[in-house]
């Protein structure tokens, strides 16, 4: 008898488990189930996206002086909610540049800020491109906004159809809007 240590020649080794295809199925079902929580979670006090609430055509001032209204008649409207000292919003705010001007129209509404050079501050560091609406605390109550950025989408009746929070890429934006 041998007093050295089984090699792995004599099949001494403890059995590996391998996964199967379906331990990695339910692993990916289980974290999709996990992230899908989380934006239910974080979007739990939004506008609901059922149809049930209308959004009026507001008029708002943009940073440089002129008026806008917040919906278009030929198609639907992004709105994109954001805060000038929110990184996420300085990271993101960008990606809504991506959609196509003649299928959405993308409005970006300035919320949440001591005074309005903050707002001038925040375009000029991270190249906003477009009008930057100013918005103000109605507009936050308006659109139930409690992180940033707030994105919804609304059909050209103002009907509110689509909602995310927080960070979204530019196809991410582009598959929200591709269906409303």
């Amino acid at each position: 008898m041998s007093m050295h240590p089984a090699s792995p020649e004599q099949g001494n080794q403890p059995m590996r488990s391998k996964k199967t295809w379906r331990a990695y199925g339910f692993e990916i079902v289980m974290v999709g189930l996990l992230v899908g929580a989380i934006f239910a979670f974080q979007q739990r006090n939004m506008l609901p996206t059922d149809g049930s609430i209308t959004l009026p055509d507001t008029q708002f001032v943009t940073l440089d002086g002129h008026t806008r209204s917040l919906l278009a008649q030929d198609k639907p409207t992004l709105v994109y909610i954001f805060a000038p000292w929110c990184s996420i919003c300085r990271i993101s705010i960008n990606n809504v540049d991506s959609l196509d001007p003649d299928k959405v129209h993308v409005v970006k509404i300035g919320v949440d800020y001591q005074h309005v050079d903050a707002l001038h501050q925040f375009v000029a560091e991270v190249g906003v491109q477009g009008d930057v609406l100013i918005g103000n605390n109605q507009t936050i109550r308006d659109f139930k906004v409690t992180a940033y950025p707030s994105i919804y989408i609304l059909s050209t009746k103002g009907e509110v159809v689509g909602r995310s929070v927080g960070y979204t890429t530019s196809l991410g934006l582009k598959l929200r809007t591709a269906f409303e």
